[in-house]
């Protein structure tokens, strides 16, 4: 068996680390606009200057708001049956974002979760390969 040798180990904690910190940052966004949606009222003023529909990529609407204008993303079904009314909007005022409420939900940090899960059982197995050798 061939022995592990310290940079090995060294990459692989490190792509570990990495990967966590690219969990948390994505859990604090998520938190962060839950906390919006649940003390924020949806916004009403705001106009529609463009709806972009796509099958592959993802869709987003064009949005004046403020005097500004502002992309936001959008689910592929609620941009091919539009209606202003049905969409909830919500603007974070800290980092001047217009967001959609299903653009905050728990499926997108999934991914994130599972991969630094996999990256725990390569560290483990790496570091038993080493005690073991």
């Amino acid at each position: 068996m061939k022995r592990v040798t310290n940079k090995e180990l060294i990459s692989v904690i490190l792509v570990n680390i990495g990967l966590l910190a690219v969990a948390v940052f994505m859990w604090l966004i998520y938190d962060h606009r839950q906390t919006i949606i649940k003390s924020e009222e949806p916004i009403q003023n705001y106009s529609v200057l463009e709806v972009n529909c796509r099958r592959r990529t993802s869709s987003s609407i064009l949005i004046e708001f403020n005097g500004k204008q502002y992309y936001v993303a959008v689910a592929r079904d609620k941009c091919v049956q539009f209606d202003p009314q049905k969409i909830k909007l919500f603007y974070d005022k800290e980092k001047d974002k217009v967001y959609e409420e299903s653009g905050a939900v728990v499926r997108h940090l999934v991914p994130n979760f599972i991969l630094y899960l996999c990256s725990c059982i390569w560290l483990f197995v790496v570091i038993k390969k080493r005690l073991s050798s």
